[in-house]
């Protein structure tokens, strides 16, 4: 009885491998629904009459036998002289190894095609005199707050903020704990606003976790570069510290010649 019940767990075992793979070795190696299934019980039970691996594979007594003549063809299977016939697998890495191979060299001529496309493409661009940038509007300050939030939890290494003191109060209130999070991940905040008695205490606040650049910029705007790769500027309502105002509107662009026109426009207007 103990014996019965382990060949039974064993075939159970054995069906759940054939189940987990054999799709996979039709996909890719082209073998119908029997052969695959078929040479993944023979690799699991090893050398085994035909009978054995109609039950573990499942697939039909009448079928068994064609199906294993198909496989010695390609070389999967091998024959055991004697009575009763017995079958054995070739090992999966000497079989699959003309496979592999075309693989491999499908793989190597895709990267090839890959790089002479890369390459034309980058001469391509060079060669352009004038090409479409991206930039993206932005309508009201909820979906600018959300912009920049995501924006934020992108940054890697560089954050850089000019405002004038309303905005560095909304930001503040807004993202304190994402620029300690920022901080915490080693990106370096700098941020370029003006020095009024209503924004004095946050100065000296953020003096500790940021770079902080004092100027005369009085523009009610919040301009937001990030890594030197993203750029948003949107213009607020004045004097509105609240989360939502459809006055807000601004644009983000991540194209590298209008974020460097626009940021040396920038770099003049703070001083």
């Amino acid at each position: 009885m103990i014996f019965i019940r382990l060949n039974k767990g064993n075939q159970v075992k054995s069906s759940l491998i054939v189940k987990a793979t054999w799709r996979k070795l039709c996909e890719y190696l082209g073998l119908s629904e029997y052969e695959a299934k078929i040479y993944v019980s023979l690799v699991e039970a090893g050398q085994t009459k035909a009978r054995t691996l109609s039950i573990l594979s499942g697939v039909p007594r009448t079928k068994v036998y064609s199906v294993l003549r198909k496989l010695i063809d390609m070389g999967l299977v091998t024959e055991i002289p004697g009575e009763p016939r017995r079958f054995s697998p070739t090992p999966p890495g000497i079989a699959f190894r003309s496979y592999l191979q075309s693989y491999q060299d499908m793989v190597q001529s895709l990267s090839s095609l890959i790089s002479t496309l890369e390459d034309a493409f980058r001469k391509a661009r060079n060669n352009e005199s004038m090409r479409r940038g991206l930039m993206w509007t932005i309508n009201g300050r909820e979906m600018t707050l959300k912009k920049i939030q995501e924006m934020l939890a992108r940054a890697k290494r560089s954050v850089h903020i000019v405002t004038n003191e309303n905005g560095l109060i909304l930001l503040y209130r807004t993202f304190n704990k994402m620029f300690d999070e920022l901080v915490d991940r080693s990106v370096e905040i700098i941020i370029t606003t003006t020095d009024k008695p209503n924004n004095k205490h946050l100065i000296r606040e953020l003096q500790y976790m940021c770079s902080i650049e004092k100027t005369n910029f009085h523009l009610p705007l919040i301009i937001l570069c990030i890594d030197d790769e993203q750029l948003l500027v949107s213009r607020l309502q004045p004097d509105s510290y609240f989360s939502e105002s459809d006055r807000d509107q601004g644009f983000f662009s991540n194209d590298p010649v209008l974020r460097e026109l626009l940021w040396m426009l920038i770099s003049q207007l703070k001083k």
